[in-house]
């Protein structure tokens, strides 16, 4: 898209937005008059997505609906790097071009690369965008290991080196004056999947703010983002968190680690009991770290609370990547707030993720404590 066109639909997507926004009102109705509604998709993200917000009636909850759905489809498409779309030059065409030429793209895609490579230098290399060649490795293995089979094979330490000659942010070029983007080097690709969807999240969470909506909720799995507290009376949501697949984290009926009460922000879990295959009696899951090459072994999940998704996106894979001092540091320089799980079943939590968790509240406030919604 040249930097006319995407002028011109930006601007229609504004218009769009205040015409919805003048006939939802002023969105700010009262919790007697507010009711709550729930949708899901499927179709982004390659993940369950709920919404749910406290409107006035259905008609108007169905117009926010529709400004999620219609906003994170649109980012999904131009960050799959599996798929082409037609009329967007996308993820996957940048990964082509590699070595190439430049390629004209959305604003979007500029915005979150040059948001990925700070985050390469601010994790001193934990989160790379440009592991996409490595990650490629692992996840054919993956979708290659046999069902129930622990006998899988795993890459090779050469195999995964020879795929990570070129594995550096500075190599992504990008031209905003232009809006173009090059992969420097023939063999490089890129994968976004430590940021994408916490970026796409906060992206929707921004339009549904500016259409006026007060109270709502987006789950993208795992990716928690809110706007204002429940307009039922409550002070804030409780949001559930996803315990490891270890039974003595807790009891084996439940599957939650811990509750949080949350009225703003986010709050992203990355963990390692989601996508993985084993092999020797291990687990080899999805989460790579980049000095290694394997699967990163110092803790099994980690919680990170942060008033934006995409930085908790991205810090919650950072923390789960780097040794425990490193991750501390770097929660603590964001303002971040993060519970860890170790590979022994210890929770650690920062104090202020303590304050606002299940895990200091009474016996009575905890007792039901569910996700929402």
């Amino acid at each position: 898209m040249n930097r006319r066109l995407g002028h011109i639909a930006a601007t229609l997507a504004l218009v769009a937005l205040a015409l919805f926004a003048a006939r939802m009102g002023n969105g700010d109705g009262s919790a007697r008059e507010a009711k709550k509604f729930s949708v899901e998709f499927f179709d982004t993200f390659d993940t369950l997505v709920s919404f749910t917000a406290f409107t006035k009636d259905e008609i108007e909850f169905e117009g926010y609906a529709r400004v999620v759905h219609d906003e994170m489809l649109r980012l999904h498409r131009l960050f799959d790097i599996y798929h082409d779309h037609d009329g967007l030059v996308g993820m996957k065409a940048i990964n082509d071009a590699a070595g190439g030429v430049p390629l004209s793209v959305d604003a979007s895609i500029a915005d979150l690369l040059e948001i990925a490579k700070d985050a390469y230098e601010d994790t001193g290399g934990a989160v790379n965008v440009t592991l996409g060649p490595v990650l490629k490795i692992w996840h054919d293995h993956r979708d290659r290991a046999p069902a129930n089979s622990g006998d899988a094979p795993i890459p090779s330490l050469e195999e995964l080196q020879a795929a990570a000659t070129h594995v550096s942010a500075s190599d992504i070029l990008i031209d905003r004056e232009h809006s173009t983007v090059l992969l420097r080097h023939a063999d490089m690709r890129l994968d976004v999947g430590a940021a994408a969807k916490g970026y796409a999240v906060q992206k929707a969470v921004e339009l549904l703010r500016d259409a006026g909506l007060k109270s709502g909720l987006i789950n993208a799995g795992g990716n928690v983002v809110i706007i204002g507290p429940p307009l039922d009376g409550r002070e804030s949501w409780n949001i559930g968190v996803r315990a490891p697949d270890l039974e003595e984290l807790r009891p084996a009926e439940s599957k939650l680690l811990d509750v949080l009460y949350l009225s703003d922000g986010a709050a992203v879990t990355s963990g390692s009991d989601q996508r993985y295959f084993t092999s020797g009696g291990r687990r080899y899951h999805h989460i790579i770290d980049p000095e290694t090459l394997f699967p990163a072994e110092n803790v099994r999940s980690v919680t990170v609370r942060h008033p934006n998704s995409t930085v908790a996106d991205i810090l919650s894979t950072a923390a789960f990547v780097l040794p425990p001092d490193r991750a501390r540091a770097l929660i603590a320089r964001h303002g971040a707030e993060a519970l860890w799980v170790t590979g022994d079943g210890k929770k650690l939590a920062t104090p202020g993720y303590l304050a606002r968790s299940q895990l200091v509240r009474s016996a009575d406030a905890a007792k039901g404590g569910a996700a929402e919604p």
